[in-house]
């Protein structure tokens, strides 16, 4: 009878602490129930405010939604995080499928858009900083501000869900910015080399280096189809230059070839003048007859205008000399451009004859 009375109380006992989890974890499945329901249903609304096929634009989602599946997915998951039982992958795979996919992506959406609206204000401030002063540090400041926020936009693009909404972005943000870099990019690039080279020739750089810059900034200032703006970064250009000391004392160099050449010339000592010209100068064999011909025709005189150096580089030099021919008392000015190199002894010679003005 003992037996039979303690078998009955232990039963009793483990009923007793058995039925209030049963309870427990009865009540923890019906408020998962609920909260996944309640998430769900603000997850389907917010899912196709977020698809540009639905909504034929690209805005920003409802936030009081966005929110409102925010809260009520964080509700859920903390919900089935307590709870142990057998139904926990169930639930799990529930909330993510019915709405933690559409948060996330509405939260990719959004970003994206918070990013096209910076590309936008950037690209307008770019746009107006160019069209005012397109050679300015600031400027290029701002190109690269742009540049970046470009790029950070293409990985934040990655996460939204649909192509056309993704394509929808792209037209609206990104492509306004990218023409404006894509119109200016040679300016841009140009005045990037210039500043450079001033840096170059401020920490006495190595000579190659600062003529491999030089060679570089022709090479695209030859790019740049706006005249007056490939003017500015020349002009630019040449006062950088003129910091180079190396520079300097080969124009000074120049300078004396152009006046023993002068010399030369008005001396009409064909021999002494022709020997200032390369062996790889146009139509070298017949030169010396025509210095010689021009000599017996005309009895003209020179004299120096200026001279503009306009870059030096291994050897070779680009140089315009504004000179006035006098004949038979009547004075005319020209402008003559030439290509300089200079030789195996050191001096200058005429390589060729580049332009006339």
């Amino acid at each position: 009878m003992k037996k039979l009375l303690s078998i009955v109380v232990a039963i009793i006992i483990f009923a007793s602490t058995q039925v209030p989890f049963a309870n427990a974890e009865a009540t923890s499945v019906s408020k998962i129930e609920s909260l996944l329901k309640t998430a769900e249903k603000h997850a389907g609304e917010l899912k196709w405010q977020t698809s540009y096929e639905f909504t034929k634009e690209i805005k920003n989602p409802d936030m009081k939604v966005f929110n409102l599946t925010k809260n009520a997915y964080w509700k859920a998951y903390f919900e089935i995080e307590k709870y142990n039982g057998k139904d926990k992958e169930k639930f799990e795979n529930r909330l993510h499928n019915n709405t933690g996919i559409h948060f996330s992506r509405a939260t990719s959406y959004i970003d994206a858009i918070t990013s096209g609206k910076k590309i936008e204000r950037l690209t307008d401030q770019y746009n107006n900083l160019y069209s005012s002063d397109p050679t300015s540090n600031v400027t290029v400041q701002k190109y690269h501000d742009l540049s970046t926020e470009i790029r950070k936009q293409a990985q934040i693009l990655y996460h939204v869900y649909g192509k056309s909404t993704r394509e929808a972005i792209l037209t609206k943000y990104k492509q306004p910015g990218v023409k404006a870099l894509q119109t200016s990019k040679y300016v841009i690039s140009t005045k990037i080399h210039l500043n450079n080279l001033e840096s170059l020739i401020a920490n006495k750089a190595p000579q190659y280096k600062i003529e491999s810059n030089v060679a570089t900034f022709f090479s695209l200032q030859d790019m740049i189809k706006n005249e007056e703006i490939a003017g500015d970064l020349y002009t630019i250009y040449y006062e950088i230059i003129r910091k180079d000391s190396n520079f300097l004392s080969q124009e000074k160099e120049i300078t004396e070839f152009f006046k023993t050449s002068t010399e030369y010339t008005n001396a009409e000592n064909v021999e002494l003048l022709f020997g200032l010209y390369s062996k790889d100068y146009p139509d070298y064999l017949n030169l010396k007859k025509e210095i010689e011909s021009t000599f017996i025709d005309f009895d003209l005189r020179y004299e120096t205008l200026g001279i503009e150096t306009h870059f030096i580089i291994d050897g070779i030099a680009l140089v315009t000399h504004d000179e006035v021919e006098t004949y038979q008392e009547e004075s005319i000015a020209y402008s003559f451009t030439y290509l300089l190199e200079k030789d195996s002894d050191g001096n200058w010679k005429y390589l060729d004859l580049i332009a006339i003005d």
